[in-house]
């Protein structure tokens, strides 16, 4: 029934009968190799780490699958704006790969508020994380209050934003290498303030992982 009411389009050009066609995934733009910085997925073609991560303290990197534009864009804003949960398989397909060569013990999806995950009835980012095929998924991660948008804040109105709004609840995570999974990274103070209670419970490091990078002002 639902799929007469809304039947399923390709969030890239609009497309029926599919969530995204193959002239859009041909269109899709890494966010990993060359032109990108290795710890944050950033475009950048200076040396070393770009400015864009040096306030990720708590993080050992992120790795973005694509860059925030285009059939990205399109996919992401389906999931977390339109509510439509169908592009969820898709977006953990295209982004089955990102952590193969990582030592990865556990992943933890970012947590939304109780009070907006009632609102929209599902965590988007838990959505796509169920569809990646990466195990062990876990949970213990809480957000603690409901926070602001983080969209259109500049980075230090984003890190005081969500400054100590994640809880972990879960068994310790002693010498473990974890994940945090979230459907776009833009500044990554998101992820970096969910990785602080992480490391607390003992998580040997933390990485992040995401299905989009998107770029917010470097300045401000």
């Amino acid at each position: 029934m639902i799929e007469l009411l809304y039947p399923l389009r390709c969030a890239g050009c609009g497309r029926f009968d599919m969530v995204l066609c193959p002239d859009c995934i041909a269109k899709l733009e890494r966010a990993t190799g060359p032109g990108r910085c290795q710890f944050c997925s950033a475009a950048w073609d200076g040396d070393g780490n770009c400015p864009r991560c040096f306030h990720l303290h708590e993080l050992e990197g992120v790795r973005a699958g694509f860059e925030m534009s285009g059939p990205t864009r399109g996919l992401v804003h389906a999931l977390k704006y339109r509510y439509y949960r169908a592009v969820a398989p898709t977006m953990g397909a295209l982004i089955a790969s990102l952590p193969e060569d990582l030592e990865i013990d556990r992943f933890f999806a970012v947590p939304l508020h109780k009070g907006r995950t009632k609102e929209r009835g599902f965590n988007q980012s838990e959505e796509v994380l169920r569809n990646t095929g990466w195990h062990p998924l876990s949970g213990g991660l809480v957000r603690t209050r409901k926070t602001d948008q983080q969209v259109g804040r500049h980075l230090g109105e984003r890190t005081n934003n969500v400054a100590g709004a994640f809880r972990y609840t879960g068994p310790r995570l002693d010498g473990q290498q974890v994940a945090v999974f979230d459907d776009v990274v833009t500044t990554g103070a998101t992820l970096n303030a969910c990785a602080a209670p992480l490391l607390a419970a003992g998580a040997k490091e933390v990485r992040a992982l995401t299905a989009a990078r998107a770029m917010a002002k470097v300045s401000g």
